[in-house]
């Protein structure tokens, strides 16, 4: 069987080295499924997967992409999984953005029926981050606040979502705010700031001082402001750092304030819970999804033979949402 896929032979800018190739996909064999891709996602991850840059990168030649949802379009002699026609997690490994993949069909994740597919092609990284985030450092609850920067992502979307459906206050920061400004709000967010007019003494007073809770996505001075708006004995989660820039942590809010500085790496954390802990969290992204309360923003969509105008277009400042590959 044939595929079309999305290949990079060498790291660097995605748009100049990914291509769209034609593959060999092998019959399905016993225990085995074909999934075709339905909906993919390019998340940052993948961008630095490409770019050499990500604390994991895959053996050259790679074929990109690790988060989705696809069909069940046939399964192996004697097999037992998903039917066919079954909406399935794409299997993240050997990659994702590919017109048609084997995997071992005991490992395949259904999907429950009638999930918006957007939201569900994008429930396998950024939403159980945001819990993962919420629920595993600081006690938080109803009325209490927590402030990220890169608000405008999928991921800070995310947060701002399951923060409005539990009661929790947000304060989040943009860069060049403009339109992504009502959006944000449209979503549930109670405070949005423009970084270059960002006050951290109105922040506090806006906040009462209880900023319990920080998710720096950027680095840089970014984070220094962040840190001066917190509440005393706060905690600040790294999970990434879009500008290349250190985070900038000054010593005096360690010692005089207890401020903790913590990093999170969901393919690590995958890697150190079982499979069952794993589709737990899945479980809870499905029921948010299911319930309404997580709306997937989502900017453009493109066809693998587009793979390329793809890769530029998630690497613009004024996407409003993900890029989708689809087929």
């Amino acid at each position: 069987m044939k595929s079309i896929a999305a290949v990079h032979k060498t790291y660097g800018n995605p748009a100049e080295v990914v291509r769209p190739e034609t593959v060999e996909v092998p019959a399905p064999q016993k225990g085995e499924a074909v999934v075709k891709l339905v909906r993919a996602v390019v998340n940052p991850s993948d961008l630095g997967m490409i770019g050499g840059s990500y604390g994991r990168l895959r053996p050259l030649p790679a074929i990109a992409g690790r988060e989705g949802i696809g069909e069940v379009a046939a399964l192996g002699p004697e097999t037992e999984g998903p039917r066919a026609g079954a909406l399935v997690r794409l299997p993240p490994e050997p990659g994702a953005w590919t017109q048609y993949q084997i995997a071992k069909a005991s490992d395949l994740l259904e999907i429950p029926c009638g999930l918006d597919p957007d939201a569900a092609a994008m429930a396998f990284i950024n939403p159980p981050t945001a819990l993962c985030v919420l629920d595993g450092f600081e006690k938080i609850k109803p009325g209490d606040w927590l402030i990220q920067n890169g608000a405008g992502s999928a991921l800070g979307i995310f947060m701002i979502q399951i923060c409005a459906a539990r009661g929790i206050k947000t304060v989040n920061m943009l860069r060049n705010a403009g339109k992504k400004r009502a959006m944000l709000e449209g979503y549930g967010a109670d405070i949005v700031v423009d970084e270059a007019e960002f006050d951290a003494k109105a922040i506090k007073e806006a906040t009462g001082n209880c900023l319990k809770l920080g998710l720096n996505q950027i680095g840089g001075a970014s984070v220094s402001n962040m840190i001066k708006a917190m509440g005393d004995s706060a905690t600040v989660v790294t999970i990434g750092g879009m500008t290349g820039e250190p985070v900038r942590f000054p010593t005096r809010f360690l010692i005089f304030n207890d401020l903790r500085l913590r990093g999170f790496w969901w393919d690590k954390w995958q890697r150190t819970h079982s499979r069952a802990e794993c589709e737990a969290l899945f479980s809870q992204v499905f029921e948010l999804i299911a319930a309404g309360v997580l709306k997937a923003p989502v900017d453009s969509r493109y066809k693998m033979a587009d793979i390329e105008a793809a890769m530029r277009r998630a690497t613009e400042n004024s996407r409003l949402g993900k890029v989708m590959i689809e087929f």
